[in-house]
């Protein structure tokens, strides 16, 4: 990297990003934290409390709001100011220091890749070792397959979906556009479906659907979404499912949730819009949760819920009434001492 503070304002005022710039118009380097700049870095200052280290560390601009910018009286620095930094953040880190998914070390289609003669591969895709691509997948423009990864039959990717090495995409799965797949994901596996007889031997019930993930979602490593059992499950645009996550077969996630690691949502289950749960969520099968709900502190969700708001715990409850009963909890002790001294008292009183 190595740009003038003045050329990224020109790169992002357009967007609404960056609004303005002072200050000096100084060459940036490097992008770091605000507690490890040095000269010729560039640093994202979103809380007072950060500013110092960046003001005493020689740093060449900072991105901030407008109320921490009227604070810096440093004509040598560069300022940027930002509606939202941390959206600023996002987009110029992306611009400029992410990794370039389309510079291969082995060019653009390596020569182990198994690739279906039915497939038309774009001219701008990347694909790498030991990729099989099964027949009459249709891949969208710009799309990048790494290493080792395998795109059964009848699969749609789209344009500027990136996938990671080893992941398993399975036939008849549909992946929307600016989509990601981290490492060792499986989008598509059969999903849990199995008929008991009288001796209690499993017999597999086929899972004939498929998965439809939208635009723009993030799918983490290693983690697994099962096809639907007619259907489709079902992950809507803007979805950011974390590592080790797993949604079982006919779920439903609607647009902009995020499902934060090792959170399991079991057959059928829907979740609305904007639903945020956090680190291993359980939620049983045939529940609905309503928009915007946050599901906390390893919420188990046992049933629908009626009311969008924050439930914690399992089984899930309102989290104002978690919190209470949490702090009577680590008092419980203490409370069954004072109620086995009461009775006591009660009994002596009573004879």
């Amino acid at each position: 990297m190595d740009i003038l503070s003045s050329e990224i304002y020109q790169d992002f005022k357009a967007q609404g990003l960056i609004i303005a710039h002072s200050g000096a118009d100084n060459r940036v380097t490097g992008i770091v934290p605000a507690e490890a700049a040095g000269e010729g870095n560039l640093v994202f200052v979103e809380h007072e409390k950060y500013l110092a280290a960046a003001l005493n560390s020689g740093v060449a601009a900072i991105v901030t709001t407008q109320a921490i910018a009227e604070t810096i009286q440093r004509e040598e620095i560069a300022i940027l100011l930002a509606p939202n930094v941390r959206m600023a953040m996002a987009y110029i880190r992306q611009k400029y220091v992410d990794r370039d998914v389309y510079h291969s070390e082995w060019g653009r289609i390596h020569c182990t890749a198994v690739i279906h003669e039915s497939v038309l591969v774009p001219d701008d895709a990347v694909i790498g070792p030991g990729v099989v691509i099964g027949a009459d997948v249709q891949l969208g423009s710009a799309v990048v397959i790494m290493a080792n990864t395998v795109i059964e039959f009848d699969v749609v990717i789209g344009a500027r979906t990136v996938i990671y090495p080893s992941c398993v995409v399975s036939y008849n799965c549909h992946i929307g556009d600016d989509c990601i797949l981290k490492a060792g994901c499986v989008i598509g596996s059969d999903g849990q479906g199995f008929a008991q007889d009288e001796h209690f031997h499993h017999h597999r019930i086929p899972q004939t659907g498929r998965v439809v993930i939208g635009n723009k979602v993030v799918i983490g490593s290693v983690t697994t979404i099962d096809r639907a059992t007619y259907t489709e499950t079902r992950v809507d645009d803007g979805c950011i499912v974390d590592a080790q996550c797993h949604l079982a077969h006919n779920v439903i996630i609607e647009e902009d949730c995020i499902l934060v690691a090792q959170t399991g949502i079991a057959g059928s289950s829907h979740f609305g819009k904007r639903v945020i749960a956090s680190g291993q969520t359980g939620v049983l099968d045939h529940v609905h949760v309503p928009d915007d709900t946050m599901l906390l502190h390893r919420a188990g969700v046992h049933s629908s819920i009626k009311e969008s708001g924050i439930y914690a715990y399992g089984p899930a409850q309102p989290f104002k009434k978690y919190v209470k009963n949490i702090a009577i909890f680590q008092r419980l002790s203490e409370v069954w001492s004072r109620l086995k001294k009461l009775e006591k008292q009660v009994e002596k009183l009573s004879k």
